[in-house]
């Protein structure tokens, strides 16, 4: 049931809105964003810290390294076994069309996850994932899915992603 219901999430986060954004390619962000914003995504070396609801569920923290990378690490319970992970993050913040209000970018990334309890499980994973920040607010909703490639036990390959929320911390940036 949770590799139905990443499958869904990564089909959903994969696939266009309609057949008209995907004939129209990039769009520009909206005419309505201030002019000292960034041209894609945020500032550099913020860091939002917050939730995510899913496969796993956990703690997550991201930090912003420029415009477009971000690492995100995270801990929480997955099986009912402790998992770890962390992910380097490409965002496109020109991709998608934007909103009246905030900005909406779509990401990509990998990296490793440990799962302990009764074995230890290692895997490489595959994030892609949606962003929102709402304007005037420190905060970042996402969703995200993708693989996990098993190194161990046998070599198989789950489903990880969720939903989630974050809270800007240590910026004076508002969307």
């Amino acid at each position: 049931m949770k590799i139905l219901i990443a499958a869904g999430l990564f089909a959903a986060l994969a696939a266009p809105a309609s057949a008209e954004e995907s004939a129209a390619g990039s769009t520009p962000p909206p005419a309505s964003a201030p002019a000292s914003a960034p041209a894609y995504g945020t500032g550099a070396r913020e860091v939002g810290v917050g939730v995510i609801l899913g496969e796993p569920i956990g703690g997550t923290v991201k930090l912003w390294l420029d415009d477009r990378l971000a690492a995100d690490a995270g801990a929480g319970l997955s099986d009912g076994n402790a998992g770890f992970w962390a992910d380097a993050l490409w965002h496109d913040w020109t991709l998608l069309p934007q909103p009246s209000s905030g900005r909406l970018g779509a990401y990509l990334g990998a990296g490793p996850q440990l799962r302990t309890g009764g074995d230890v499980r290692f895997g490489i994973r595959a994030i892609m994932g949606l962003s929102y920040r709402p304007t005037g607010h420190p905060l970042e909703l996402f969703a995200e899915a993708g693989p996990l490639f098993r190194m161990t036990q046998g070599g198989q390959i789950d489903a990880v992603g969720g939903v989630g929320l974050r809270l800007m911390v240590g910026s004076s940036r508002k969307n």
